[in-house]
């Protein structure tokens, strides 16, 4: 891989990033299952597997966040490009989180996290995605409903 390619690569991957943001905030769920590999692995910080499979992550992305406004942000990536089919990066990122009602599962009402992304990426048909996701978090500012208190 010469070095036109691997910055034509990192473009790439930066541009998913962002497309990944966008369709998440704006709802379109079945776009968002495409910048995902069919088999992607979401993994917790301590390396546990929660979730796999690219279609599965965005569904749960729709139960969590369809009765919210979000707004997600990665910022600054320090991307890397192991070969012609491989790549990985840690974005800073930033969400703000605001629900209707409550957070489905947590609760919540509101949230403001802080932390980053760090992801691994293939490249298949042609295209850069993402196949392994794992959220670090800084800070989490929670909201709860008014009157709830936690237990």
């Amino acid at each position: 891989m010469d070095r036109l390619e691997r910055l034509e690569a990192i473009e790439e991957i930066r541009n998913l990033k962002a497309r990944y943001f966008r369709l998440m905030d704006t709802k379109r769920w079945a776009e968002l299952e495409g910048v995902f590999t069919t088999d992607m692995k979401v993994v917790t910080p301590d390396g546990r597997v929660w979730l796999e499979g690219g279609a599965a992550y965005a569904q749960s992305l729709r139960s969590s966040l369809e009765k919210a406004v979000s707004c997600h942000q990665g910022l600054t990536g320090e991307i890397e490009v192991h070969d012609e089919h491989n790549a990985s990066a840690i974005w800073a990122m930033q969400d703000v989180i605001v629900w209707d009602t409550a957070h489905p599962r947590e609760g919540w009402k509101s949230i403001l996290g802080r932390g980053h992304y760090h992801e691994t990426y293939r490249l298949e048909d042609g295209a850069w995605r993402i196949a392994t996701l794992t959220l670090t978090r800084l800070s989490l500012d929670i909201e709860w409903p008014e009157g709830k208190t936690l237990q």
